[in-house]
């Protein structure tokens, strides 16, 4: 008769569980430490590296705290604005003209973007030009007023199920004409009226043969409000307008440039890097193309607005904020040029000079102006020469 097997003993079988429970233990472990290796900001980190230095600026006087960005610009007993802007431009004064015609920084490493998650994939450059932006017809309904070389109007079109007003400027003469949409920098909604920050710029355009369309965005003037989280949305405005353009008799949909000022340079940055119709690309003292930079200096981007909640910070979406950036994806930006005044204490010139370097190093298109005199708004002989170096750049890039 055949000898039967003897049963696990009772510690033979604890051994063998204290043994898994050891092997599981080991591989959560390991695991862990990867994901504090690969991002030491996620949640699961109990002990995250220090923060880095962020401005806060209390609104009424100086600054909480300087950030490195603008710590040399900035100097005890200087008036400190607040952030973001809340100005109108105004053209006064005189600056002292540059005929410096550009700056050479060396280029700087450009972060790598990685996968993101899918639900977050629509606030992503990639994600927006995944999507379509079907615009509609624009709507001519008003005059403000007819010169020589132009006429103004009040202008309306679809964008997204949003009814966004604008100014429109329409040079005299059978068209079509080359177009130019302009990004108007920030300007709280309360006091924002159609035109604002962009009149100028939109006159002297029209007199030299550019059909000129400056949307106000959503929330502003007479536009329809909505939510835009770190200016995707009024991107988006800009680029359903740019699918609008073949209603409009006089405009010509292929030849197409964008130009922005200040928070305007980060929405019509954002605007030729997704779309595929934008031919040039001007920017007047751009605020970062880096969302990270943005929120960690309050342009507009920092705690409190909209998206927070969904998106995260920085720290806890660093991911995420390298593929909304701008400046991770030159490779679909139209030919650039890019204009800052060296003393402009709103927004540092150094991110102008990063952006050029950004641009050499995907080996995009790109020139830089700086005006050393120059502040924020840039007035006088150097707006002049500025403007005349922009009506040159699209007249051979657009015209």
């Amino acid at each position: 008769m055949a000898e039967q097997p003897n049963p696990p003993r009772p510690h033979r079988r604890a051994l063998d569980l204290a043994t898994a429970l050891f092997v599981s233990l080991t591989l959560l472990s390991a695991g862990w430490i990867a994901l504090i290796w690969y991002d030491p900001w996620l949640p699961v980190n109990p002990f995250p590296p220090p923060p880095p230095e962020v401005a806060a600026f209390n609104g009424a006087g100086g600054p909480e705290a300087t950030p490195p960005a603008r710590a040399a610009s900035w100097k005890p007993g200087q008036a400190t604005p607040t952030y973001p802007p809340t100005w109108t431009p105004t053209a006064t004064g005189t600056a002292t003209p540059t005929r410096l015609p550009s700056s050479t920084p060396p280029p700087t490493h450009t972060p790598t973007a990685t996968a993101t998650p899918y639900a977050l994939r629509e606030y992503t450059i990639l994600g927006m030009r995944g999507r379509a932006y079907p615009g509609g017809k624009i709507e001519v309904t008003g005059t403000y007023g007819r010169s020589v070389a132009f006429s103004s109007h009040l202008f309306f079109y679809n964008s997204g199920g949003l009814r966004i007003s604008g100014m429109m400027n329409m040079p005299q003469g059978e068209g079509p004409f080359p177009v130019v949409i302009l990004c108007h920098g920030y300007i709280h909604p309360d006091q924002y009226a159609t035109g604002n920050g962009t009149w100028r710029q939109a006159d002297y355009l029209a007199e030299h043969g550019y059909l000129t369309l400056a949307p106000d965005y959503r929330n502003h003037a007479a536009s329809d409000n909505a939510r835009s989280f770190f200016h995707i949305g009024y991107a988006e405005d800009v680029l359903n307008l740019i699918s609008s353009l073949p209603s409009l008799d006089k405009a010509d949909p292929h030849r197409v440039g964008i130009w922005g000022h200040s928070m305007g340079g980060a929405i019509a940055l954002k605007s030729a890097v997704v779309s595929k119709a934008a031919d040039a690309l001007v920017l007047f003292g751009s605020v970062s193309g880096d969302e990270r930079v943005n929120y960690e200096n309050g342009m507009g981007n920092g705690p409190g607005v909209y998206g927070i909640s969904l998106l995260g910070t920085p720290r806890s979406s660093r991911l995420l904020y390298k593929r909304m950036s701008s400046i991770n994806y030159l490779k679909y930006s139209p030919p650039l040029s890019i204009h800052h005044g060296q003393s402009d204490d709103l927004v540092p010139y150094q991110w102008s000079e990063d952006l050029y370097a950004a641009a050499l190093e995907q080996n995009a298109t790109v020139e830089l102006h700086l005006y050393p005199e120059g502040r924020h708004t840039l007035v006088g002989e150097d707006w002049e020469l500025a403007m005349e170096r922009t009506v040159a750049f699209y007249d051979q890039h657009v015209r």
